[in-house]
């Protein structure tokens, strides 16, 4: 868990810290104990927050200066494998909260013997003040216990000088996943739309996006939002011009009809090749033909209203719809079927109960 803005630095630096320190305190391990314990560093981080939630330890205090202290914590569950290892496996779990002298002892002399181990790694100046915190989270566990436990080593960051470790040449290109699809959104544009507008949608009809331009769409990838130019499909021009203004506000006889709310279009996800993408990033003008005959959906407050084709108006993108979305929710459709699938079985019970002789003419009568 890395603070982000240390996250490059240390991600450079992690191999300096587990080459550098990892040694030592498995040496300092299986001096003061006995071999067999294995350590595994799986953390540099200046959040402690994460690291120590939820879990208990055992913390040994070394003054390096005046004003600045190094920190050891060894977690209860940590003690619990070191112990086990020493005295002798034991049932019974161990608490901190019942810790007995002889076991602080035991801890406290560990700790302070790793601490003289790392000292040497350590730059200090006699009455400075270090404002930022490294922790150094290892995971510890032994032949005799496969639990993994926590011992976090805290030291101020100043006090270190790491190392960054030069990454190897890179052995791919970008070139080599140029055909590798990825899923992505593409915007279309937007446009402000009457909300009796919206009421009225029906098959067939083109909505305009004003806000958009045929040469031009935007992409979502993940947190990434690029505005990029592409080809222009001349299949979908619509040789006509919409008339501007029409009479679909006519009818508007409220004023909550006549508020005009945000409407986009966009594809659902597409499948675009990262050579596509690094056209677009490179601000390439990019071929996309193969995405325009996905269905393009009309949204409203991200809610999908409607669904078509795309077209192309006086250079703006529109969408001919196709279908209209029902603003029934499926509880309301599922009660609907049952309702019906009611109504039909009560119809034709009532023609299986229906009785033509209360409609026989008297012969007498036509005579």
């Amino acid at each position: 868990m890395l603070n982000s803005i240390f996250f490059d630095e240390l991600y450079k630096q992690y191999s300096w810290y587990d080459s550098v320190f990892t040694p030592i305190v498995k040496d300092c391990s299986s001096e003061f104990f006995f071999e067999g314990f294995e350590y595994r560093l799986e953390s540099v981080s200046t959040n402690m927050n994460v690291l120590s939630q939820n879990e208990t330890f055992f913390v040994t205090k070394v003054k390096i200066n005046a004003k600045n202290d190094v920190y050891i914590r060894i977690s209860q569950e940590a003690i619990d494998v070191i112990l086990d290892k020493v005295l002798g496996k034991n049932n019974k779990r161990f608490e901190l909260t019942e810790v007995t002298e002889l076991e602080a002892r035991i801890i406290t002399a560990f700790n302070d013997f790793l601490y003289e181990s790392l000292a040497p790694n350590f730059t200090i100046e006699p009455n400075k003040r270090y404002s930022e915190i490294l922790h150094l989270t290892y995971f510890v566990k032994s032949e005799i216990s496969g639990t993994a436990a926590k011992f976090i080593i805290s030291v101020p960051r100043e006090i270190l000088n790491p190392i960054s470790i030069d990454t190897s040449a890179q052995r791919f290109n970008d070139t080599d996943f140029a055909d590798c699809p990825v899923e992505v959104n593409l915007l279309l544009g937007t446009t402000v739309f009457p909300l009796a507008d919206i009421k009225r949608l029906d098959i067939g009809d083109i909505v305009v996006f004003e806000n958009s331009n045929s040469s031009e769409m935007t992409l979502i990838c993940d947190n990434i939002i690029q505005k990029f130019r592409v080809t222009p499909n001349v299949r979908i021009v619509e040789p006509y011009e919409i008339p501007e203004g029409g009479d679909m506000n006519a009818n508007n006889t409220n004023l909550w009809d006549s508020i005009q709310v945000d409407m986009s279009a966009e594809f659902d996800k597409v499948k675009v090749t990262l050579g596509e993408l690094k056209s677009i990033e490179e601000g390439l003008i990019v071929d996309l033909c193969s995405v325009y005959d996905n269905k393009v959906h009309l949204r409203v407050g991200g809610k999908a209203v409607a669904s078509g084709e795309l077209v192309i108006i006086n250079d703006r993108f529109g969408v001919r719809i196709q279908n209209v979305n029902d603003s029934k929710s499926d509880e309301d459709v599922e009660y609907d079927n049952k309702q019906n699938s009611s109504d039909e079985e009560n119809q034709h019970q009532e023609e299986e109960n229906f009785d033509y002789s209360d409609f026989e003419v008297d012969d007498d009568n036509n005579e």
